[in-house]
């Protein structure tokens, strides 16, 4: 089982809409994934309890609950670094639905990320 994290706009689990700002976004969808049969689906906040902003809480929040993988549309440096620190998975090329990500992942269609990142933010 694999339990993915896609970055999303709202509460609607396979139905929301993907945000493409990993660090901003308001909610995670949380997917378990067996052999590419969803198993479960649930919505966290990314809101840490410190109440911080910063290129690491996002990623003490899905270790938090076990993410093996996460699913963006982009990302920075520290950002993805932070996460190959808790050894999560980060895949890049997501757009639409939280559906349509899990789609792409369980198909091989997005692209498993190094330590460069695919942002081009200045405030990374």
């Amino acid at each position: 089982m694999t339990k993915i994290a896609i970055p999303s706009m709202n509460e609607s689990g396979l139905e929301s809409d993907v945000c493409f700002h990993y660090g901003s976004c308001e909610y995670f969808t949380i997917v378990d994934v067996s052999d590419k049969n969803i198993e479960s689906v649930k919505t966290i906040s990314n809101l840490s309890p410190e109440i911080e902003h910063n290129c690491a809480a996002p990623s003490k929040i899905l270790e938090s609950h076990n993410v093996n993988a996460v699913l963006v549309a982009g990302i920075g440096g520290r950002p993805l670094m932070s996460l190959a620190e808790k050894n999560i998975k980060v895949f890049a090329g997501i757009t639409g639905k939280v559906s349509n990500a899990v789609d792409d992942y369980n198909n091989g269609l997005l692209q498993e990320l190094s330590m460069n990142g695919t942002c081009n933010c200045s405030h990374h």
